[in-house]
């Protein structure tokens, strides 16, 4: 990464004593230089579980397995290549001929591996290792009324780039990483759960229809920095697909502000009149910008479901460590180590607070679906292993509504994951938490996979794009077109009317693409005058879809 900031910087410097076409030659080369210096921080979480993933393909297992035994050679002929080359005679000539016969070699042996992964198995490569796209494949992916906006943030700039259908451009801002990470952390505060308990608003302050404040000014002057420069290529369009990186993967880019704000940051009204960047557009986030080649793929040849399984939820697992010890359900082993894939400890997992309120939600969903509790896992039923035994192929929703970790979320835990009910030993097929590698291998087909989990960024706005790439890219990768997650725990109210109301949107009869059915649900709840703290964007803005934002095909 620092190598491509280093390079950045001195593109830039040399920018203005360029011509038009080179500068926009320079400018596509780059951008697919910072995707590259992009996936090798995203993509770090689930390159390190690739071994995990591939022992279900004894192909891929030994495509992969030789792939790396080529390339550990190539690295010692290297090592060895510079060592030859601090000695002299001819004994050492001769070596160093020998050696770069045999580097050249390898480089082609490991070029056809690639090659040859790539053919047989893309999506495994799309997941593990994104390869970048040009300028003209995006636009050639990209449907009318589309844009793709992509960031870099090194310390001390900020790169972003935009493209249309038609247009492309690029820029650089000077402002400190930290600078950005100070200013969504603010906003992020003010998003949090509890920010109505921190010197809550007064029932006579909320008769007025005030709610607690939001600091639009700040979610404005974000915005002016880092993506109005670029308004000019996608301010036209109706959807906006966002591959974020740093900092702003905390932020659901909904509650950016596109105007300067009028009125009092603690008004319903003012808040309700503000120009949000929702109220422009369709939003949806990427995980890279590669993805978007492979759904577009998998979505020209997906096939709807023949089946009546139009929707399956898990959800309110039995959590709470002293009740459940009591009942004898939990091993109380101690441990706090991760082996072979397995977390041992699941009493650090039993430890973790219960969810009541996600039965409610996942039964709000399924009659959304008009199915009944039958494809509902409840409780004792909310379990990994059911997760993994259930036929979930014809599956057009999948919810989950638990706890949802990070890496080092729990003591030794090297994957982001879903939690569910803990077993009382843990084994491969059960151990309470469902991780990235393990989701990847499920098989999907769904349109959607919804995972109302708190914990997806950290509660401080702490940047989580590993584990927001992480499980985003699994369960791309096992088959679904789309996942919808939340930034931080959800309004009950909130998130009933959001995720169903984005259901109903899309099942219509005119569906609607799945970012602009979430855009119109967090639009009814906005505009709904009914409570004041409707239009606070704690309340409508907590979801974000990742992946296919549009309508399949």
């Amino acid at each position: 990464m620092k190598v491509i900031s280093a390079l950045l910087s001195l593109i830039c410097a040399a920018l203005p004593a360029l011509a038009q076409d080179s500068r926009a030659s320079i400018r596509d080369r780059v951008f697919m230089s910072a995707q590259a210096a992009q996936s090798s921080t995203a993509g770090k979480a689930l390159a390190q579980a690739a071994t995990r993933i591939a022992a279900g393909s004894a192909g891929l297992a030994m495509l992969l397995r030789e792939r790396q035994d080529t390339a550990d050679a190539l690295d010692v002929m290297n090592d060895r290549l510079a060592g030859a080359a601090l000695e002299s005679g001819a004994a050492s000539d001769r070596t160093i001929a020998a050696l770069r016969t045999r580097i050249a070699e390898a480089r082609a042996q490991l070029s056809a591996l690639d090659q040859d992964l790539d053919a047989r198995f893309p999506d495994f490569r799309e997941l593990t290792n994104p390869a970048a796209l040009s300028r003209e494949e995006v636009q050639s992916i990209l449907r009318p009324g589309e844009a793709l906006v992509m960031s870099f943030t090194d310390q001390e700039f900020f790169y972003a780039w935009a493209i249309s259908r038609d247009q492309a451009d690029w820029f650089r801002q000077e402002i400190k990483r930290d600078d950005i990470a100070d200013r969504v952390q603010a906003l992020r505060a003010q998003l949090s759960a509890n920010a109505d308990n921190r010197g809550g608003v007064s029932l006579k302050r909320a008769a007025r229809g005030d709610v607690r404040p939001f600091d639009r000014t700040l979610a404005h002057q974000l915005y002016a920095d880092l993506f109005a420069p670029l308004e000019h290529v996608f301010a036209a369009t109706d959807h906006v697909m966002m591959v974020l990186d740093g900092p702003l993967t905390s932020l659901p880019p909904a509650v950016l502000v596109t105007e300067a704000p009028k009125g009092a940051d603690d008004s319903a009204v003012a808040l309700r009149d503000t120009a949000w960047l929702l109220r422009r557009h369709a939003l949806t986030t990427l995980p890279s910008v590669s993805a978007l080649k492979a759904l577009r793929r998998a979505g020209a040849v997906a096939k709807r479901s023949e089946s009546n399984q139009a929707f399956v939820g898990f959800g309110n697992p039995l959590l709470g460590y002293r009740l459940m010890a009591d009942a004898g359900t939990v091993a109380t082993t101690g441990r706090e180590v991760v082996t072979r894939g397995v977390y041992d400890d699941v009493t650090r997992v039993a430890d973790l607070s219960p969810l009541p309120n996600t039965a409610n939600e996942l039964q709000a969903l399924a009659a959304t679906m008009g199915v009944d509790d039958r494809a509902l896992y409840l409780g004792a039923n909310a379990t990994e292993a059911n997760v993994k035994s259930a036929d979930l192929s014809k599956a057009r929703i999948l919810a989950f509504a638990t706890h949802g970790l990070l890496v080092d979320g729990l003591p030794g835990l090297d994957e982001p994951a879903l939690v569910f009910t803990p077993p009382a030993q843990p084994s491969a097929q059960d151990d309470a938490l469902l991780k990235a590698s393990e989701a990847a291998q499920l098989n999907l087909s769904a349109s959607l996979v919804i995972l109302s989990a708190c914990d997806t960024a950290g509660s401080d706005g702490t940047p989580g794009s590993e584990g927001l790439s992480g499980l985003a890219r699994a369960f791309i990768y096992a088959g679904a077109r789309a996942i919808l997650v939340s930034h931080w725990p959800v309004d009950d109210y909130a998130a009933s009317v959001l995720t169903t109301g984005m259901l109903e949107r899309m099942q219509a009869a005119d569906p609607q693409g799945r970012a602009e059915a979430l855009r119109q649900s967090a639009l009814a709840i906005l505009d709904d005058s009914s409570d004041a703290r409707f239009a606070h964007p704690r309340i409508w803005a907590p979801f974000v879809v990742v992946g296919e934002g549009g309508l399949d095909g």
